[in-house]
């Protein structure tokens, strides 16, 4: 699975609120790391390695920021909060298991 679907899965990227998939690929260059063979993203060389987790991390809280940004209607009962609590919950989870990393080959 390449590491673009693999966060999409992570991340709900298409559930509001929704992540585009030049957010995700932004979030994978910020979540690149040295490959296996100590080389840098910037290498011609370098294997596409990254932190998925910190990208997933990175994902729940900018859809976190957005469900902040909104406001609850009086006849939702609270929705918009829940979702912004369960989106900080998310990135919490991702962000326990962070520098665990994915290697592309």
């Amino acid at each position: 699975m390449e590491p673009i679907d693999k966060l999409k899965q992570m991340t709900a990227w298409d559930a509001e609120p929704a992540l585009t998939e030049d957010e995700l690929a932004d979030l994978l260059l910020q979540a690149a790391l040295e490959d296996g063979a100590g080389l840098a993203p910037l290498n011609e060389e370098w294997t596409p390695t990254y932190d998925i987790n910190a990208a997933a991390v990175a994902g729940w809280l900018i859809k976190a920021g957005r469900a902040a940004a909104t406001v609850d209607e009086p006849t939702a009962g609270g929705v918009t909060s829940k979702i912004f609590d369960n989106c900080r919950s998310m990135a919490r989870i991702y962000a326990g298991k962070r520098n665990r990393s994915i290697s592309v080959r």
